[in-house]
């Protein structure tokens, strides 16, 4: 017996590093520390930020303007000023008409966009490595030194308000609009980008001048760019382009309050209901966001154009895909830099909301305590992928940099995001999930035919499972 046990001993020898310590090969992890591209940092003399992250041979750069305004620094009057001066943007400034503006635009084959946000506004331009001194030149132009014609001002009202007409009919973007009125009820955080009509028809050349001077200060700016471009070129060209804006001074922004709460409203017109429900969340710097995130994919998200069984890899998924309880749901992870809404929505039959809701509590209360290393190991392989696929594109990789940049003051690198979400494990799900979630009052919102949807008291009572 001892001899075979020695033989045994000298074939079989065990890994001498631990999977679990080390998931990577070592090849991979030196990949990561020596080849990924690296975020530089610089700040102009008047206090705005510059971050670059360099891609050596790709043809083409994004660049973009991230700066720290949007709704939340909002006063009730002047509500949407920011969304409206969005549509101002691209539309003639001091030193270009608008159509010189649109053929030079139109000359270098670039895209120029821009999008608004609780707490943030962005001005970015997609175009050729060669044509970045031409493109920021155009960029900055546009933002700071805008022509804010009474003409065009009044043509944008007609715009914006057709675009408020269609937001209302958008079941989806209403309901998360009743979502924030109801959590951050009574603070800017509930307050729509686009504000409410009788705001728009009052905005004059006046509010803007007024909006830009408070806000668009270079220390509340964030320059970034994403490219085969160099830092000290892009430093050079906003020496040049943007060292000339003068500070203004600061805004400060009134602190949030979460209220759990609901919004119901009931329209029978509509074939389903739809409803969301959502705990306040980790901030977007946060540590646990990390693991919320992980907690987000663990739910994961189905609709009736996907397939279904018992194979799928989402315990609600499984629930709801045999049965006629669920057309479609979705877990979601919306942060601010100070709170963070996290929760699930779901489309379901008016017979099946109240299963329906059950089902996510049920599935909930599974995060806080029983998850399986198994289940967390596969939604970090899909947090991870997501993750990789927003660093491929140049655009949304610009856009990662500058809200970090924003927020935190710089990004973390891709190893030490990697390694973050390796080192989490079940228990941790367990643990943070257990701080967010478990015997907490959720905020609800829903829309449609909802007389079948369980009433608010036990919304919060499916939120523990045993309470002494």
């Amino acid at each position: 017996m001892i001899k075979s046990f020695k033989l045994l001993y000298r074939s079989w020898q065990p890994l001498k590093i631990s999977v679990r310590n080390r998931p990577y090969p070592v090849s991979f992890t030196q990949f990561l520390q020596n080849n990924v591209d690296t975020t530089q940092y610089s700040k102009l003399q008047n206090g705005l930020t510059i971050a670059t992250e360099e891609r050596p041979g790709t043809p083409n750069a994004c660049i973009g303007i991230y700066i720290d305004a949007g709704s939340r620094y909002e006063s009730p009057h002047e509500n949407g000023i920011a969304h409206f001066f969005e549509h101002m943007a691209f539309k003639g400034t001091k030193n270009r008409e608008r159509a010189t503006l649109e053929a030079e635009m139109a000359a270098i084959g670039a895209t120029f966009r821009a999008f608004t946000t609780r707490e943030m506004v962005c001005y970015y331009v997609m175009c050729l490595t060669e044509h970045v001194p031409i493109a920021l030149d155009l960029l900055s132009d546009c933002v700071f030194n805008n022509a804010l014609s009474k003409c065009e001002i009044e043509c944008q009202k007609r715009v914006v308000y057709a675009e408020m007409l269609e937001h209302d009919k958008d079941t989806n973007k209403l309901l998360y609009d009743f979502l924030h009125n109801a959590a951050f009820q009574g603070t800017p955080l509930e307050r729509t980008t686009m504000g409410p009509s009788s705001n728009l028809y009052n905005f004059n050349i006046d509010t803007l001048f007024g909006y830009l001077n408070r806000c668009f200060s270079p220390s509340r700016t964030v320059l970034a760019a994403v490219g085969s471009i160099k830092h000290e070129q892009i430093l050079s060209l906003a020496n040049c382009y943007l060292n000339n804006i003068e500070p203004c001074k600061a805004v400060d922004y009134d602190v949030y309050r979460y209220t759990s709460s609901e919004i119901r409203y009931r329209d029978d017109s509509m074939p389903a209901g739809n409803v969301v429900m959502a705990f306040e969340g980790p901030c977007f710097c946060e540590d646990d966001n990390i693991v919320m995130q992980i907690a987000r994919y663990a739910v994961g998200g189905w609709d009736r154009s996907q397939i279904s069984g018992p194979n799928l890899p989402n315990r609600l998924a499984r629930f709801a895909s045999p049965a006629p309880q669920c057309d479609s749901y979705k877990c979601f992870n919306i942060n601010y830099k100070d709170t963070g809404l996290w929760g699930v929505q779901f489309l379901s039959d008016v017979h099946s909301l109240d299963d329906m809701s059950n089902s996510i509590f049920d599935d909930l209360m599974y995060l806080c305590t029983i998850i399986t290393e198994e289940e967390v190991a596969r939604a970090k392989r899909f947090f991870k992928a997501k993750y990789l696929s927003v660093m491929q594109s140049s655009a949304k990789n610009c856009h990662d940099v500058g809200r970090w940049t924003l927020y935190n003051g710089h990004r973390p690198s891709l190893l030490e995001t990697i390694t973050a979400i390796d080192r989490v494990r079940a228990k941790d799900v367990h643990e943070v999930c257990s701080r967010y979630i478990y015997s907490k009052c959720p905020t609800v919102a829903a829309i449609g035919r909802i007389e079948g949807l369980m009433e608010y008291s036990r919304f919060c009572s499916g939120t523990y499972w045993l309470r002494m």
